[in-house]
């Protein structure tokens, strides 16, 4: 398994945790789009969206952490990307949410924990 390439939607996945996210969400009949931008690609100021979710009123943007990389001095950057983020997208698209890798490390955690997030 460790050199098997787990794509979504044509792109490489960063990890298996982001894999069961997409799996969990094509399980539960939802439409998303996998590595949304909001700004321009190289651009200061543009951020990767890991999935934007279509839920009903609005899109809600969903990101999945590892708690490696998402705490300590990253999780205050990860806290004011956010911040922009609903600020940017105030009125057009519900609050962000996360799922942490201890929430979607298989499958049936991913698939639990979304219905949970995402009220589905």
């Amino acid at each position: 398994m460790a050199d098997e390439v787990l794509m979504v939607q044509g792109i490489i996945a960063d990890s298996k945790n982001e894999y069961n996210v997409a799996l969990a969400l094509d399980s539960l009949d939802v439409s998303y789009e996998f590595q949304y931008i909001v700004g321009i690609a190289g651009v200061r100021g543009a951020q990767y969206i890991d999935f934007l979710v279509y839920t009903v009123p609005k899109p809600t943007p969903l990101f999945v952490h590892g708690e490696y990389w998402h705490t300590g001095k990253k999780a205050v950057e990860d806290d004011l990307k956010m911040a922009e983020l609903t600020a940017v997208m105030h009125n057009l698209w519900a609050d962000p949410v996360i799922i942490w890798g201890e929430d979607s490390d298989t499958f049936d955690d991913a698939r639990a924990k979304l219905r949970e997030l995402l009220m589905i």
